[in-house]
């Protein structure tokens, strides 16, 4: 792609003197997080990327997985732990957007810790900026949604699957409704409005990797 598309794994301390908020996609953002130009920017003089996401799709080789995009995420504590997440089961992770906090937010390290120091992500100014990628990098959209037409655990997931969850506050628009390829729903209690969105992350992505055998496979200790 012509735009910067960055994913990087982080280098910087949160106490840097060039910190950012990751809802400024230009100059790029140094944080524990990683120095990420954000996809869409065009900003002179902007960082050549560490790795670039290409036109070959989201699987050049046999590592392919399903990946988790946050939609305009507000609520530090939420990401933090879906970053934490991530970084556990070797999850790349899409941002889009503006987001609602600066990426020094104590709720955010909290909850994140040092696991952010060994998570993947790539920035997208806006959800156009994401849907351009993604749709060059030919990636299936898998909507979490109250609203959803199948029960997660009922859909056959993908390796090149983007497991998209909405703003805590307000979920995603329609547009990104009509844009999603699959909508999912986790089937509930009556009466029951929904699931943190951590944990909405958490229950699909486990689901889509033991469907594509893409946990992580650690040694285990000899007995």
């Amino acid at each position: 792609m012509e735009q910067a598309c960055a994913s990087t794994r982080a280098q910087c301390d949160w106490e840097s003197p060039r910190g950012g908020s990751l809802a400024r996609p230009s100059p790029p953002v140094h944080s524990r997080i990683g120095v990420v130009p954000a996809c869409g920017a065009n900003a002179a003089g902007s960082h050549a990327p560490e790795r670039s996401l290409d036109d070959k799709g989201l699987c050049p080789d046999d590592g392919c997985m399903p990946r988790l995009a946050i939609y305009q995420p507000d609520i530090p504590q939420n990401t933090g732990t879906m970053l934490r997440l991530a970084a556990c089961l070797g999850v790349p992770v899409e941002i889009i957007e503006p987001v609602a906090f600066d990426v020094s937010d104590r709720n955010l390290r909290r909850s994140g810790m040092d696991y952010l120091n060994h998570v993947t992500i790539t920035r997208h100014i806006s959800w156009r900026a994401f849907e351009a990628w993604r749709q060059e990098a030919r990636g299936r959209l898998i909507l979490t949604t109250t609203k959803g037409a199948i029960a997660y655990a009922d859909l056959a997931y993908r390796p090149d699957d983007i497991i998209l969850v909405g703003r805590e506050s307000a979920g995603v628009p329609e547009e990104v409704h009509q844009a999603a390829d699959a909508r999912v729903v986790i089937p509930m209690q009556p009466g029951m409005r929904s699931l943190n969105v951590a944990v909405t992350a958490a229950m699909i992505l486990g689901e889509a990797l033991r469907q594509t055998n893409t946990f992580p496979h650690p040694a285990l200790p000899e007995t």
